[in-house]
């Protein structure tokens, strides 16, 4: 008898844990994201109409997944020129202004596959006018030259080898359209 009693009491104990235990769902092991080095291709190309006016290939290498960075931009590219603007005539006051492309752009991935781009694009350049002379700066009525600006931001969801063209705009002063191509390659 005594034994039966100290069998009840062991599994009146012991229960209550076998049933938690129970309803425990088991622990999924988690993926941990294996920093990836990822090709990204940016290609800036102007269109008057139909016909290629200017195409700017950008390339560089990103690191997905990587923390050791900001937040979303872990490479960032800067290239271009300081262009002197005279800002004071009579004292012959000069300042530069900076001309060309920035590009800051992270990568994450995801488990099937895809990646997600984040991606600032400004660029700056100055405006081309065609004459009998030949080609010239196009200036406004004090001298200064016209720059021409162009920024985007955004995410793209894109697969290894993928291709996306769905960001452009068109100039405000001659019209043309501007278009920026994205392009992918997982480094193996």
């Amino acid at each position: 008898m005594k034994e039966l009693i100290q069998l009840l009491l062991v599994g009146t104990i012991c229960f209550p844990v076998l049933q938690l235990r129970a309803q425990e769902k088991p622990k999924t092991e988690e993926r941990v994201k294996v920093p990836t080095p990822v090709k990204v291709q940016i290609v800036f190309t102007e269109y008057d109409g139909d016909k290629k006016i200017s195409s700017m290939p950008y390339s560089f290498t990103v690191i997905s997944d990587d923390k050791s960075g900001p937040p979303n931009y872990t490479t960032s590219l800067r290239t271009g020129i300081r262009v002197p603007i005279e800002t004071d005539a009579k004292d012959q006051k000069t300042t530069y202004l900076d001309i060309g492309s920035n590009i800051d752009c992270g990568i994450k991935s995801e488990e099937d596959g895809r990646y997600h781009v984040s991606l600032i694009f400004d660029r700056s350049a100055l405006y081309p006018n065609k004459s009998p002379d030949g080609e010239r700066l196009v200036a406004e009525p004090n001298g200064l030259p016209l720059v021409r600006q162009f920024r985007t931001g955004g995410y793209l969801i894109l697969k290894d080898g993928q291709t996306s063209e769905n960001l452009s705009s068109t100039d405000p002063l001659n019209g043309h359209t501007l278009r920026v191509a994205v392009t992918i390659n997982v480094l193996k």
